[in-house]
């Protein structure tokens, strides 16, 4: 996966820097996908949620892929979590 691939999809890069060259992908409520280590052997995958008061206050983090456990990310495993996920 790259960059453009996450975007195509519906992801907004991070508006800052930073080392994982993160994107993600909101669902409402306080709630988002998370795609970090773009296109590197450390791809991972993660939903988080904020606090009501500061979405910059995450308060709750689930890992949902990890390239040491579940290979390399795919177009097809980020969709199917996805709808998984939103229905």
């Amino acid at each position: 996966m790259t960059s453009d691939d996450l975007v195509l999809i519906g992801f907004e890069p991070i508006p800052h820097f930073t080392v994982s060259n993160s994107h993600i992908y909101k669902l409402g409520r306080h709630r988002q996908i998370s795609v970090a280590a773009v296109g590197t052997p450390n791809e991972m995958m993660f939903i988080t949620e904020t606090s009501d008061q500061d979405e910059k206050n995450v308060t709750e983090i689930i890992c949902l892929h990890n390239y040491d456990y579940d290979g390399y990310l795919t177009k097809k495993k980020i969709l199917n979590i996805i709808y998984g996920i939103v229905g």
